[in-house]
């Protein structure tokens, strides 16, 4: 298999210094980045060429929180707040998720997620061994896991089997659904569990008020206060939402450097409220950005979500320089990687990592003129401008075409699906 070298294009790297190299080239070999470099500086003989004429190249997104299979309930649970929403969506699930609904769910996913320019997610849902089969097929990177629930899911009857599945899986991550859904003795289970496999552990936390409410008069402890006393803090620790938090929970996220998925689509349209970003990132936690799930969210764009938290942030604290472009864009990339833990294989355009790669489209009214690269790909771009996507050096979007998955048939299979509940569900 030959090089690749895409050339003359406009490279945002996200590294350390944050370089933007107009006029670059990049050349991955197999699955990997071999050289990054001016044009002029980097050796492309032999290699396949792809001329950029100046379009921006930068990371694959990385998605730090979703429920990728929930497509097929878009538009089921709207106009409602976060409780509201699980009121409607938990019998749903109950009775219409199953192996065959769930790949349906994650492909169309799949495909809309490499549309948008993202190669990688940490995913929350069930039956996870499906998703995983689907994603590999497709040449996506999907990080999950057996979902631990205080009660029957469609795809598990307790934690206890969810606890044998784990350990008989090869999964490094425990997938906690919130400190809502487990007793105190169900998460100190899980805690023991992540020590004695040096596992990764996700959970929902401190969505809204309502839930920091339940769980006060469950545990006599908030979200972030009882898994800091469960030892479930810290760098291998992705806590999704984390919006109704004290100033005292945010000096201890930073101080255990624990890793925050923000979600400010769903978060708004929930209205659960506002994530305190700068506050976070300040204090020395990790914040990463999610999509949540497409029934919560409605889509599976990076990008805007991009944009809103940089919007947000500056809103809520009258701000205009609270959270800049650089950040917003590292935690679509960089602080992905962290959140997966694998910021040394992902998240910058640097050689030896993957080859996870989207060319937007050089000639997008939206993108002309690109002053600052980074601040276009933030302020401006779209998933509309996603000209060329690459999964570990794997073309998986050629001139917006998807490569790996059969967009109708995806599509199709859904619809499918869908038009064979009762009007009732979906009302």
């Amino acid at each position: 298999m030959s090089a690749t070298a895409i050339v003359g294009a406009t490279v945002v790297t996200c590294d350390e210094e944050a370089k933007v190299i107009h006029d670059g080239t990049v050349v991955i070999d197999g699955t990997t980045i071999l050289d990054v470099g001016p044009r002029d500086a980097v050796a492309t003989n032999g290699a396949t060429l792809i001329h950029a004429r100046g379009a921006i190249l930068h990371p694959a997104l990385i998605n730090a929180h979703a429920h990728l299979a929930m497509t097929i309930f878009r538009g089921a649970a709207d106009d409602r707040d976060l409780q509201g929403f699980l009121e409607r969506i938990f019998p749903l699930e109950a009775q219409h998720c199953s192996e065959a609904s769930i790949a349906a769910g994650v492909r169309l996913a799949i495909g809309e997620s490499f549309l948008a320019g993202c190669t990688s997610a940490l995913d929350m849902y069930f039956w996870p061994d499906v998703a995983q089969a689907v994603a590999a097929e497709a040449g996506f990177r999907l990080h999950n896991g057996p979902v631990f629930m205080g009660f029957p899911t469609p795809d598990c009857p307790s934690v206890e089997t969810q606890l044998e599945r784990f350990t008989a899986s090869p999964s490094p991550w425990i997938v906690a659904h919130g400190t809502y859904t487990l007793s105190v003795e169900e998460l100190k289970a899980l805690a023991a569990l992540r020590l004695a496999h040096a596992a990764r552990f996700t959970i929902h936390a401190a969505e809204n008020t309502g839930e920091v409410d339940t769980v006060l008069e469950m545990t006599q402890k908030t979200p972030v206060a009882l898994l800091d006393d469960l030892g479930l803090l810290g760098p291998h620790s992705v806590l999704a939402h984390v919006v109704a938090i004290t100033d005292e929970e945010i000096a201890r996220l930073g101080a255990t450097a624990t890793i925050v998925a923000h979600c400010p689509l769903s978060n708004l349209k929930l209205a659960s409220g506002i994530c305190r970003t700068p506050q976070l990132i300040a204090a020395g936690a990790t914040v990463a950005l999610g999509t949540d799930g497409p029934a919560s969210s409605d889509d599976l764009d990076l990008y805007t979500a991009m944009r809103f938290a940089a919007l947000i942030a500056r809103g809520a604290t009258g701000d205009a320089t609270a959270l800049s472009a650089r950040e917003v864009l590292e935690m679509a990339t960089i602080n992905g990687a962290r959140a997966l833990g694998l910021a040394d294989t992902l998240g910058s355009i640097t050689p030896g990592k993957d080859a996870d790669l989207v060319l937007l489209d050089g000639q997008s009214a939206a993108l002309t003129p690109s002053v600052d690269p980074i601040a276009s790909i933030v302020y401006a771009a779209s998933r509309a401008d996603v000209r060329d996507v690459w999964a570990k050096g794997r073309q998986v979007v050629a001139n917006r075409q998807l490569t790996t998955i059969d967009l109708g048939r995806a599509v199709a299979e859904v619809r499918e699906l869908v038009a064979t509940w009762r009007e009732s569900d979906l009302a």
